[in-house]
């Protein structure tokens, strides 16, 4: 190995004796031979690496008995939040209709909320409180003796020919109170409504 570097130094040996002489003669001719500095080495800039980021802590996942546990918890909040607004708007409901009774009748109440009469009186007897009664425009008739005596003797007519009470009451126009008050004031006895008859029965023993 080291015999064969030897060569190849003497190989190069004619080459800087010609370099040599290439140089003297051009130094000889008033030439100059520049030093060139030798490159000089400058350190890259120094890195600002980003600070370390935060790693967050892995939360442990649940159990599937805590997630279902969790899961029917929130259903039962959920549940109670429905009932107790459904119980809001019930007694807002109520409070309204109280309102409204106050100075207004069924009829009214009616067309304004577009309720049904019966859910109106049962919210007007559960929470004791009453309707404005209805105005009737229809004045009560005043009768006299002589009125009286006629409707009498109608009503005997009616009583001949079979007619029922509720058939007399119908002819005559007047209500079951004013019938019932000419019956005692003139002695009338009316019948009353008879029962259909007896609902046919089997013996079934000997239909056996």
């Amino acid at each position: 190995m080291i015999s064969t570097e030897l060569s190849m130094i003497q190989m190069l040996d004619p080459r800087r004796h010609e370099l040599a002489l290439l140089q003297e003669a051009f130094l000889s001719k008033g030439g100059a031979i520049a030093v060139l500095p030798s490159p000089s080495f400058a350190p890259p800039p120094p890195r600002h690496e980003p600070p370390p980021r935060k790693v967050k802590p892995k939360v442990k996942a649940k159990p599937e008995a805590s997630v279902w546990l969790d899961k029917m918890a929130q259903r039962d909040i959920e549940r109670e939040e429905r009932q107790a607004q459904r119980e809001k708007e019930r007694v807002d409901l109520i409070e309204r209709i109280r309102n409204m009774a106050e100075t207004m009748t069924y009829a009214q109440v009616i067309s304004q909320t577009g309720m049904a009469r019966r859910t109106l009186q049962r919210i007007a007897v559960e929470n004791e409180f009453k309707f404005r009664p209805a105005i009737s425009n229809r004045r009560p008739q005043r009768t006299t003796e002589a009125d009286d005596i006629k409707r009498a003797e109608r009503i005997r007519g009616f009583k001949e020919i079979g007619l029922s009470r509720y058939q007399a009451m119908s002819q005559l126009g007047v209500t079951f109170k004013t019938f019932n008050h000419l019956l005692d004031k003139f002695g009338i006895d009316y019948p009353k409504a008879r029962k259909g008859p007896e609902p046919a029965c089997f013996d079934k023993k000997k239909q056996g």
